[in-house]
């Protein structure tokens, strides 16, 4: 399913008009439509479609059905850009090291897995 496709199909479920997407983009719909059809949409205007209808920008993309197991790869976690360390406190940067650590595993059993 093309970008295109999947727009339409969450305006569909959540009841709003492309019409109204165009408008909330400060776009005109011919521009919006162009766009996604040349796929020459800019980054910062699929992300405000992400925040206005709710879906993280991943799911554009990713395959019908596709489910992430957190367990399996919690770099997919977005806890690691939280702000600057200097503020964090002292349990937030253990539990950062924990989640790197576990990434680390995971990457070194891909490893071997390629050898």
């Amino acid at each position: 399913m093309d970008i295109k496709s999947k727009v339409e199909e969450l305006l569909s479920k959540e009841n709003y008009t492309f019409t109204q997407l165009a408008e909330y983009l400060h776009m005109t719909e011919t521009g919006l439509e162009h766009e996604l059809n040349n796929k020459t949409l800019e980054l910062r205007n699929l992300e405000a479609i992400s925040k206005a209808l709710r879906v993280p920008l991943y799911g554009f993309f990713r395959a019908e059905g596709a489910k992430f197991d957190r367990s399996q790869k919690p770099y997919y976690i977005n806890q690691l850009w939280t702000g600057e360390d200097n503020t964090k406190t002292k349990k937030q940067l253990q539990e950062e090291i924990e989640l790197l650590k576990n990434i680390i595993a995971l990457k070194e059993d891909q490893l071997k897995k390629l050898d």
